[in-house]
């Protein structure tokens, strides 16, 4: 069975009349002729149907963004958390190698793209400095 109408759909509250409600009737059942109106409403419903599937991934996508951002947040105070340790053990007078490698770890496994060349090229630095100090001290 096919439903074909081109009025609003409306709630239960609303009532009818006998004579009205035989002429508003919009089923009809398949391969029974249609009017132009009720082509179009399917037709414009299927419209409507592709553009909530559409607005349904744009959010999913902020989602993603949004949880990319704290992501690399928390990446970034992690990195500071190891560099303001190693800060300390250099105070103290040592190199200790396990910070060291937590260090580059870190570096390596979870390198994203900050799209800031300068962001980038201080934490290329900042590893190449690590694997200098490591190679020091497996010598």
């Amino acid at each position: 069975m096919k439903v074909n109408s081109s009025r609003p759909v409306q709630g239960a509250s609303g009532a009818k009349r006998k004579g009205e409600a035989s002429k508003a009737s919009g089923f009809s059942p398949e391969g029974a002729s249609s009017t132009s109106g009720s082509v179009s409403a399917s037709a414009l419903s299927g419209a409507s149907a592709i553009g909530s599937v559409d607005a349904l991934l744009a959010l999913q996508g902020a989602g993603d963004a949004v949880t990319a951002k704290r992501q690399a947040t928390e990446r970034a105070f992690s990195l500071l958390d190891i560099l303001d340790d190693l800060k300390l053990a250099l105070l103290d007078g040592v190199l200790p190698r396990d910070t060291l490698v937590k260090l580059m770890e870190t570096l390596q496994s979870r390198r994203d793209a900050t799209h800031d060349p300068r962001l980038e090229a201080a934490l290329d630095e900042v590893e190449i400095r690590a694997a200098v100090e490591l190679a020091k001290l497996s010598v």
